[in-house]
């Protein structure tokens, strides 16, 4: 599964009701490989600085989040490559993308490059109509038998 920028702020902020399960998450030790993307890293900064922040993040604050992020044991940082914003162009293209959206086909293109199946986001709308991957929002219930997917 990939981790979208979302859970990784989550995260790292002491007093957000989403902190302790993006943790969880980030920090679980099962079998399931686990990966972040360098455009999911570098989001993370005019996020943790910029005014949505109630209390913004100095400089030197967020860099240490986002790095403390990238070397934790069992997390995979993927590149962004030629291939994947080949992969995202096409994206692009199929489902009529335009503007800023091409930063979420470009993380559902290093999914499809990858073969990673799963983005945990709590954005999960950003990514419905892009039947290569599933988005699943981490702070909902998940579905009980029979009631369908998490998508």
């Amino acid at each position: 599964m990939l981790f979208d920028t979302n859970i990784l702020i989550y995260a790292t902020l002491e007093n957000d009701a989403r902190s302790e399960r993006s943790r969880e998450l980030l920090l679980a030790r099962s079998g399931q490989e686990r990966y972040v993307s360098v455009q999911n890293l570098a989001e993370m900064y005019p996020n943790l600085t910029g005014p949505k922040m109630e209390r913004p993040d100095d400089p030197a604050i967020a860099r240490a989040k986002i790095q403390s992020i990238a070397a934790l044991p069992g997390i995979q940082v993927l590149p962004l490559t030629g291939d994947i914003q080949s992969m995202a162009l096409e994206l692009c293209e199929k489902y009529g993308i335009t503007r800023q959206r091409y930063y979420d086909a470009q993380i559902a293109a290093t999914m499809v490059v990858h073969g990673i199946g799963t983005i945990l986001t709590e954005n999960e709308a950003d990514f419905r109509e892009m039947t290569e991957i599933r988005a699943v929002n981490p702070f909902l219930p998940s579905p009980g038998p029979g009631t369908g997917t998490a998508r």
